[in-house]
């Protein structure tokens, strides 16, 4: 007999047996090998009892171990589950980062392009060279064209001949004192001064552009250039207070921004 529930089923199997034998004995009917073979059955089912006591508290263990085991498998595949859905987000990400990076890819390509057929333009409208082109012309040379002459001093500042381009300006100026870019080549000699370290000479130029002409659209970035000089004179407070009458005189031109940016790096938050 299989002996499920030490509890419940074996003591009743017990005592069935027990009240047979009894009344065989009232009867009359009991034999001595009928009282061993009862005593081998009782016996037999005392051993199941302790066995199933034995191996009760096992099966308690391997639930409990079972229950252990499928808690940490639904953790894992919970796990699992998150992770496939952050490798989803990040393969999105990646592709939109590519995408950006395509599209950056493109203007630039754009943009050199415009750049190289703005210097092919430049230089087509630049008279042929010869030799000592790019020179200032001479003190009584006649300079038909104002605009060449801006040009290409211009250009000698931007390809780093300072020295060339302040002298061309120079020659612009005595030329032609009263134009539209008379201003931008005052502000351009300064600029040529600043480039080269001579920082007392950069500001008198760039007070020649506020004082000659107030309303140049050069007027802010003289302002700004001139804070710069101070600062890098060493005349540090003169340059803060330089720089914040800037920000009060234009406070939504770009020069504003880069002199709120150098007021922050000089440690003025104001």
């Amino acid at each position: 007999m299989a002996v499920r529930d030490p509890g419940c089923r074996t003591v009743p199997a017990f005592a069935t047996l027990l009240l047979a034998v009894l009344l065989s004995a009232a009867t009359g009917c009991v034999s001595s090998s009928d009282i061993d073979a009862l005593g081998s059955r009782i016996t037999s089912l005392q051993r199941q009892v302790a066995q199933a006591q034995q191996e009760s508290p096992r099966r308690d263990e391997v639930a409990a171990l079972g229950s252990s085991v499928t808690g940490q498998l639904e953790a894992l595949l919970k796990s699992e589950a998150d992770m496939r859905a952050d490798l989803a987000a990040l393969s999105g990400q990646i592709a939109e980062l590519r995408g950006e990076l395509e599209a950056t890819s493109f203007r630039l390509g754009q943009l050199s392009q415009q750049i190289a057929a703005t210097q092919q333009e430049l230089r087509a409208r630049t008279p042929a060279s010869e030799p000592g082109a790019n020179a200032p012309a001479a003190p009584g040379t006649e300079i038909s064209d104002p605009e060449s002459l801006y040009q290409n001093a211009y250009g000698d500042y931007l390809r780093g001949n300072y020295d060339l381009a302040r002298m061309a300006f120079e020659q612009y100026l005595a030329s032609f004192p009263d134009t539209d870019l008379s201003d931008n080549a005052t502000y351009w000699i300064a600029e040529c001064h600043y480039r080269q370290g001579r920082f007392d000479a950069a500001i008198a130029g760039y007070d020649l552009v506020l004082s000659r002409y107030p309303r140049s659209d050069k007027t802010a970035s003289a302002l700004l250039k001139r804070a710069y000089a101070l600062i890098e004179k060493g005349e540090r407070q003169e340059g803060i207070a330089q720089l914040q009458r800037l920000i009060r005189q234009f406070p939504s031109s770009d020069e504003t921004n880069l002199a709120r940016q150098r007021l922050r790096a000089l440690g003025v938050d104001r």
